[in-house]
């Protein structure tokens, strides 16, 4: 699926998409963390590296959303989109934008 340029798997939910599209977009946008797991089941993977930063996009011919470390950088990890199973933003009081239905932290 294509939203505004840039590309995201057929399997993301649409709520993601434009939780990730519109931070993206915005100036002041804020800063994300990202929860990857079994969008299935809903479990957590627990990911400790690669999931907390700007949404951004690569500049390739097929553009797609990647996790920028901060503002300044030129570059970041391109996101598993449709592994999501969570997002919140990473300032106080830790703001939850989505959340898997079944989603559960197995560590927890």
């Amino acid at each position: 699926m294509n939203i505004n340029g840039t590309t995201y798997k057929d399997e993301t939910p649409l709520e993601v998409v434009n939780i990730l599209e519109n931070n993206r977009l915005s100036h002041r946008g804020k800063r994300l963390k990202i929860y990857y797991g079994n969008t299935e089941t809903g479990k957590d993977w627990n990911e400790i590296y690669d999931i907390s930063g700007y949404i951004g996009r690569s500049t390739g011919s097929i553009k797609i959303p990647l996790l920028i470390h901060n503002k300044r950088s030129m570059g970041g990890s391109g996101i598993l989109d449709h592994c999501i199973v969570k997002i919140t933003e990473t300032t106080k009081p830790y703001k939850v934008l989505y959340q898997h239905s079944k989603y559960f932290n197995p560590s927890s």
